[in-house]
């Protein structure tokens, strides 16, 4: 009978989900969450926000921070150990693909700045991304209503052990104009594990709109004037 009641309660929190942002996948059992890897690994659902999809295969996730929010697919796992916050201003989110598909993979990292005083410096901030990703490419901008963004993409390739992979990485940078000190950086890399081009080149434009996606949906939630942190 408790077993029931539980259960009970647990589909009615998922039914009204959508409507009560109070109640989160994280407070949900994992019994009556999606059958995905986002939702069943448990690191991962403390960012996301609903049950209910975004588009087909993507749901929303925010970041610890409160700082942004962005599509996430339903095979993203929350790398722990590649992510962290520091000083409650800098906030880095590390997330691998876990499709089975042996061929292709993707990773991506998205990191969140607030209230720093170097983001005033564009021309630094563009230096460090490259030179964290060792990136050597350009960036070409582009404008929204509320935000600057960066761009920028290559192709690679790299030995991993024994295996050549051909990569296909993503890297940018969005500045917010509503707020002053506020930014975001990313990285996102697809990776190919086949020596067939066709097979790289059909499985990695796959990822691409994934990954599109993804960048394309990032988006600022802070609406408070950001200080700057003298």
């Amino acid at each position: 009978m408790n077993q029931m009641i539980i259960g009970l309660f647990c589909l009615m929190l998922l039914t009204t989900d959508q409507f009560n942002q109070d109640v989160r996948p994280k407070d949900i059992d994992p019994e009556y969450l999606p059958d995905v890897p986002a939702f069943q690994d448990e690191a991962t659902r403390e960012f996301l926000v609903s049950t209910e999809e975004v588009e087909p295969g993507f749901y929303l996730m925010e970041s610890r921070l409160e700082g942004y929010q962005m599509m996430f697919p339903e095979n993203g796992v929350f790398s722990v150990d590649f992510s962290s916050i520091s000083d409650q201003n800098v906030e880095t989110f590390t997330f691998k693909d876990t499709s089975m598909d042996k061929d292709i993979h993707v990773s991506g990292q998205v990191r969140y700045h607030r209230n720093q005083s170097y983001l005033a410096n564009i021309d630094f901030m563009l230096n460090s991304v490259k030179g964290r990703n060792g990136y050597e490419g350009k960036f070409e901008k582009s404008s929204t209503e509320d935000k600057d963004i960066y761009h920028g993409e290559e192709l690679l390739t790299v030995e991993a052990g024994d295996n050549i992979s051909d990569v296909y990485r993503y890297v940018g940078y969005i500045e917010s104009k509503e707020n002053d000190f506020l930014a975001i950086d990313y990285n996102f890399s697809i990776f190919c594990f086949n020596d067939k081009e066709e097979v790289c080149l059909s499985g990695v434009n796959a990822k691409k709109d994934q990954v599109e996606k993804m960048i394309d949906s990032i988006s600022f939630i802070n609406q408070e004037e950001a200080e700057r942190n003298e």
